[in-house]
């Protein structure tokens, strides 16, 4: 059975150098869209296996209000003793909330990163 490089001609004429270069740009586009096909099924079979609602919008949950368990508050307090370089200082409580509401902590991290970013 002869190759591809074997069937081709030693001098190919315009019009089967675009016929190959048609071919290949089909063949591309086709094998993208049976991909999209396949994960577009792919999605929607595993999005009917298990359903689930979406997330409430609004003030934090009652949930979000519990206090932390013993390792996270050590390593808050860790935390507290390095940033205060071994000061005084007591923890009168720690408790959880929800990302959503306060996202102070990524404001002042982005705030930081550009900051730290310097003017050309």
């Amino acid at each position: 059975m002869p190759t591809l490089a074997a069937a081709l001609s030693a001098n190919p004429t315009f019009g089967e150098n675009l016929q190959y270069q048609i071919t290949g740009i089909l063949v591309v586009l086709f094998t993208l869209g049976a991909l999209a096909l396949v994960v577009w099924l792919a999605g929607k079979v595993f999005t009917a296996r298990s359903p689930q609602e979406a997330p409430a919008r609004g003030p934090a949950p009652a949930a979000a209000a519990e206090t932390v368990s013993g390792p996270i508050y050590a390593a808050i307090a860790a935390a507290v003793s390095v940033a205060l370089e071994d000061r005084h200082f007591v923890i009168h409580g720690v408790r959880l909330t929800d990302p959503r509401v306060n996202m102070a902590w990524g404001a002042e991290g982005r705030r930081s990163i550009y900051a730290s970013r310097k003017l050309r």
